[in-house]
């Protein structure tokens, strides 16, 4: 077996292991499924991603701001994810948010627009937090990578690790006392964790002077359908509402 069929059966692999921990239970053929398998073959280079990583140090000076560090990266090339990317999506929102909101990379819109969470699933996330009171003006919204993979897929051990000191230099400076994980790729990564969703949500973990709590993403709340969505829809409205009640003591 070739190092490059290797590769490609890890990768699909890691893609499905991830779905699983998401709950999904059955991939029905589709155009989504097809330009993933596509990519798998045609783009080696996101493959190594997931077979192999690069440990990066903290190589940020203490004293960058939050300007400097969107300077740093809109020049970054530590992963292949800067060909391809029309901007990076560095976040948004006050630089003393109490709370910070991570999901998991840019998306189509996000790519375009240069903003976290502008497409549907960002229609939904602010509906979600006005229903608990939290207005997203007051949030700052970022990601764990900077940068959209191709077609949307999961990203890759390596584009992790390349972006993991941008996302933590950034909470080091807003120092929020709450961080909302949206999705699995974000908890895990916040976390350290390898545990499905299912197993983190619902209380609260300690991430230095932060309390994080783990929801599913919008998006795929809203990728999920019938009586599957409205169960999930009111696990993520329970979580919110203890994430709600604690927040609400330091407004």
């Amino acid at each position: 077996m070739t190092k490059e069929i290797v590769h490609i059966m890890n990768n699909i692999s890691s893609w499905l292991r991830y779905q699983k921990q998401l709950g999904v239970e059955i991939i029905p053929k589709g155009p989504e499924l097809s330009a993933f398998l596509n990519h798998c073959v045609k783009d080696e280079t996101s493959l190594q991603g997931l077979t192999a990583t690069r440990e990066y140090g903290d190589e940020i000076p203490i004293t960058t701001g939050l300007d400097e560090l969107r300077k740093m990266i809109e020049n970054c090339n530590r992963c292949e994810l800067h060909k391809s990317r029309q901007n990076i999506v560095f976040g948004e929102g006050p630089e003393d948010a109490r709370l910070v909101l991570v999901g998991e990379a840019p998306g189509r819109e996000e790519d375009i627009q240069g903003r976290p969470f502008v497409g549907p699933s960002g229609e939904l996330l602010t509906d979600m937090l006005n229903a608990v009171n939290i207005s997203r003006k007051d949030v700052f919204i970022t990601s764990v990578i900077k940068c959209r993979p191709p077609h949307n897929r999961t990203p890759g051990h390596e584009e992790i690790a390349a972006c993991s000191s941008f996302l933590s230099h950034q909470l080091r400076l807003i120092d929020p006392p709450f961080i909302l994980a949206l999705g699995l790729v974000a908890a895990q990564t916040l976390l350290k964790e390898k545990a499905p969703l299912k197993s983190l949500r619902g209380r609260f973990h300690q991430l230095g002077n932060a309390r994080v709590m783990v929801i599913y993403h919008p998006a795929y709340l809203l990728r999920s359908k019938g009586s599957w969505q409205r169960e999930l829809k009111r696990v993520a409205w329970h979580d919110l509402q203890i994430l709600e009640k604690e927040y609400a003591k330091y407004r």
